[in-house]
């Protein structure tokens, strides 16, 4: 009877210890998050340093990226969040998350593991105050308007006025600091431009509309400005809308918020569809929708043949330019025409 009472006292120390590590290490669940964003509008940098402070405890925040590649309404961005030690993430929800500041909105999550996730942020107040007017507008000689850039902006919105009245209903919008209006005088008068500035991190937040000093066209300078126009319009046999043309292609990018995309208008206000549109700072192309093509993209070639090729994604000023001679992003090679290759081989289908 003693021996058996000795076996059953060691087989519950035996099982007592095999408990041990199981409750030493156990780690609490983190079931909510909650998270203040504020970002530093002032800082000088188009995207400005986001502060992020967790207001639970249990994890830490490891690092946060704006997506600057968004084409989005409102600035998007990714906070990747590290549990602690003795912590793990649950099933994460929109409704499990308590955001605050810049107007933060949770869009997903993504778990990597047990200890780390990844929570997609909207910011649907951030730049939601004032943007400066544009400044210092100059007119050039030949019919084109530049201004100097405004901090915070992501493009700039045009209407163009003849004696202090608009000409047509368009509004024109670029992101660059100049526009080329030579098309649009077609009489004499005196003429203006009213432009404002569009948010970088909110599309619907405008400055107030800024007006040029007056530009006289006389009959000689309207002969000028249309000879000039006239000029850079190329004529049928033009290969200036073809990969391999030297040509820079006669037009402007617009942007059209409603879509979400940037469109080319040729200077007859006509859109390019599946045309190559070659600029002074590179090659571009518009898919069959007229959009300004991003990413990867299999074209057509005139043998018949599709070649795959690379273009921008980042909203950096160059977003659509086609990349070559060079590596992709996501470490693919293309070659001096911009068509992917493996082994020196162009790839085609």
């Amino acid at each position: 009877m003693k021996t058996s009472k000795w076996k059953l006292a060691l087989a519950f120390s035996a099982v007592f210890a095999l408990m041990l590590p199981i409750t030493a290490f156990a780690r609490d669940r983190i079931e909510t998050i909650s998270l203040n964003f504020s970002a530093d509008l002032n800082s000088g940098d188009a995207w400005p340093e986001m502060e992020v402070t967790p207001d639970d405890d249990g994890y830490m925040v490891e690092n946060f990226q704006f997506n600057t590649d968004s084409t989005a309404k409102y600035p998007e961005g990714t906070v990747t969040l590290v549990a602690d030690d003795d912590y793990y993430f649950g099933t994460i929800k929109r409704s499990d998350c308590t955001l605050s500041g810049e107007g933060a909105y949770f869009s997903k999550a993504i778990k990597d593991s047990s200890r780390k996730i990844r929570i997609m942020v909207s910011f649907r107040e951030m730049g939601d105050g004032e943007i400066d007017m544009p400044e210092s507008l100059t007119w050039g000689e030949s019919g084109d308007i530049s201004w100097e850039p405004v901090s915070g902006a992501r493009s700039y919105q045009l209407r163009l006025m003849r004696g202090g009245k608009a000409i047509d209903s368009t509004t024109l919008e670029t992101t660059g600091t100049s526009y080329d209006l030579s098309s649009k005088i077609t009489e004499t008068g005196t003429y203006s431009v009213r432009i404002r500035a569009v948010s970088l991190y909110n599309s619907s937040v405008h400055s107030d509309w800024a007006t040029s000093p007056g530009f006289s066209v006389d009959s000689s300078r309207l002969k000028l400005i249309q000879s000039a126009a006239s000029s850079s319009i190329p004529d049928s046999s033009s290969a200036s809308a073809q990969a391999g043309s030297s040509t820079v292609t006669p037009g402007q990018w617009q942007w059209f918020s409603s879509q979400n995309a940037w469109y080319w208008q040729n200077p007859d206000g006509t859109y390019a569809y599946e045309q190559w549109i070659q600029t002074n700072d590179g090659w571009y192309y518009t898919d069959s929708d007229g959009h300004m093509a991003t990413g990867w993209r299999w074209i057509k070639s005139a043998d018949g043949l599709s070649r795959c090729y690379y273009f921008n994604t980042a909203s950096d000023g160059t977003q659509g330019r086609m990349y070559a001679n060079t590596s992709t992003p996501d470490g693919w090679t293309v070659n001096n025409d911009g068509a992917w290759t493996v082994n020196g081989t162009v790839q085609v289908k």
